[in-house]
Parts: structure tokens; C-alpha cells; sequence
């Protein structure tokens, strides 16, 4: 139980941490940036393994949707947010990190059996 708590704890404070950041109108100010798509890239990439511990049993698709709508709804808030500004290809790199993120969390799943039973700890899915 506290595992599966634990995994939702730390998804909604990406979430959270990641809403503060892509918000503020000067996120240099809190985290060093260094090539912009490579950090939006490899962001979604770990929210992706972080929604797969927090949400196993959500098919693929919903965890890849709710990523990357998040990820627009983010954009479009920069927009009213001068001076940050909508972007396309930070979204492209966004859903690219999440793909890349989710075929991750595929490939141990089926390589490493430990991954697999971590993943699914305490539901009723598959282990």
C-alpha cells in the first residue's frame, strides 16, 4: 500500500513541479538551462516511467494521452504568459519523450522480470 502511494505521491509532484516551471515566466531563475528540447525531451521521457509507477493499469494510450495533453495545455499557458511563449516543437520534443519514456517502460517490462513485478506491486494487474 504504501509503495503504490509512494508512486502517486511522486507522479503528482513531477506534475507539480513541472506546472511551476513551465509556467513561471523565468524557470533559469530555479534550474539551469542547457539545450531547451533536449531537457523537454528527456522531462517526458521520465514522466513517463513515473505515470507507469503511478498509474500500471492505465492502458498505454491513456498514459501517452494524458502526458501529451498536459504537455499542450502547458504550451497554451505560456502563451498568456509573456514572456513565455507557445511552442510546436517543444511540444514535439514533449511527445517524443513520452513515446521513447513509454517504450521503455515496455521493453523492461518484458525483459526484466523484477521491473515488471515493481511496476504492478500491489494491484490487481498482471505481474
Amino acid at each position: 500500500m504504501f509503495w503504490r502511494l509512494l508512486c502517486v505521491a511522486q507522479f503528482y509532484s513531477l506534475l507539480a513541479i513541472y506546472t511551476y516551471l513551465g509556467l513561471t515566466p523565468h524557470p533559469e531563475n530555479s534550474v539551469p538551462v542547457f539545450n531547451d528540447l533536449l531537457m523537454h525531451f528527456i522531462g517526458y521521457c521520465v514522466a513517463a516511467l513515473s505515470i507507469s509507477f503511478a498509474r500500471p493499469i492505465w492502458p498505454l494510450w491513456q498514459r501517452a494521452a494524458f502526458l501529451i495533453i498536459y504537455s499542450i495545455a502547458i504550451e497554451i499557458g505560456q502563451h498568456f504568459n509573456p514572456p513565455r511563449t507557445f511552442s510546436g516543437i517543444d511540444i514535439l520534443a514533449n511527445g517524443s519523450g513520452v513515446l521513447l519514456g513509454l517504450a521503455l517502460v515496455v521493453l523492461l517490462e518484458k525483459t526484466i522480470s523484477p521491473f515488471a513485478k515493481l511496476l504492478y506491486w500491489k494491484t490487481k494487474a498482471k505481474k
